[in-house]
């Protein structure tokens, strides 16, 4: 018993080609709920710039009476940049001791921290 091993037969088709792929910003804007508000800085961003060394100072500011934010000042913007949480909306802190957790945790190092109260 062999067994022919037959030639696949050669085909004249093109395979389709896949489309160049898009950036996802070009594509389509980002879901109104997650767009951030001009002047905020993620988590994560806050993290890079840690690492970078492109954060000149933190300034903790006590917006409400006992509700704190954290203030960014960043090597190539002009002004201050705000914390947003998951919501995208400004972090605030209720607790000047979970905030100075939040600090240790993200390892704040060197970076010069002012704390602003309200008068």
């Amino acid at each position: 018993m062999t067994s022919a091993v037959r030639p696949k037969p050669k085909t004249t088709a093109k395979r389709p080609t896949k489309a160049a792929p898009t950036s996802r910003t070009a594509a389509a804007p980002a879901p109104p709920g997650r767009a951030l508000p001009a002047g905020t800085v993620t988590q994560l961003e806050m993290v890079e710039l840690l690492h970078k060394g492109s954060l000149i100072e933190i300034v903790i500011a006590e917006v409400e009476p006992a509700r704190y934010q954290m203030h960014l000042v960043v090597v190539w913007h002009f002004g201050r940049s705000v914390l947003a949480g998951s919501s995208g909306q400004p972090r605030t802190f209720r607790s000047l001791d979970t905030l100075r957790l939040h600090l240790k945790t993200l390892g704040i190092g060197s970076t010069l921290v002012r704390l602003e109260l309200l008068a």
